[in-house]
């Protein structure tokens, strides 16, 4: 196995890893509104993430109402350091770890990853805010939107048209893929 620090595989013949390739972190937004159609072909995705035993233990809230996401806005800065307020849409992906005791994290990371692919495989941008599981932050999220004390919130993925789109450069698999074991190549 040799490794040239790039995709071996053509992107241009499958969309999928396409979407994985060029996909980048958006947080600058253009004021217009996500079209329903994009938004519910994003929530299907989340929907059709991989889950462990199939539980999909997931939630997602959408919030528009410009009240509410200034108020998760101020919340998730505290969070990431970085605002939200220019996306017209915010999706929080809450999971419920009695759905899925052993689990439930990777699953709403799972359902976030297919959502934020899904939002650039349709002309859209987003970035994921992670949420951490205990905090004055995470708590005030959950009264703010009414979140079950027992439910954990995994993100905050803001949707909308992309203003900027940054370029990102990946390390090689050279640099992260062992052979057989750790650290052998």
């Amino acid at each position: 196995m040799r490794f040239k620090g790039e995709l071996l595989l053509s992107t241009d013949e499958n969309p999928v890893l396409k979407a994985i390739k060029e996909r980048r972190s958006i947080n600058r937004f253009k004021p217009d509104d996500v079209p329903e159609d994009k938004l519910e072909a994003i929530l299907e995705a989340g929907r059709a993430a991989p889950s462990w035993t199939n539980t999909q233990p997931w939630k997602f809230i959408v919030v528009k109402n410009p009240e509410t996401r200034r108020k998760l806005t101020e919340l998730a800065l505290t969070v990431t350091g970085i605002g939200i307020k220019e996306a017209p849409v915010d999706i929080v992906i809450v999971v419920d770890p009695k759905a899925d005791p052993y689990h439930h994290i990777e699953d709403g990371a799972a359902a976030t990853q297919n959502m934020s692919l899904a939002a650039h495989s349709l002309g859209l941008g987003s970035f994921w805010v992670g949420v951490p599981e205990k905090g004055v932050s995470t708590d005030r999220i959950k009264k703010l939107l009414g979140i079950p004390k027992s439910h954990r919130v995994i993100s905050i993925l803001p949707v909308g048209i992309p203003a900027l789109t940054p370029s990102k450069t990946r390390k090689p698999l050279s640099e992260i893929v062992y052979k057989e074991s750790f650290g052998k190549n």
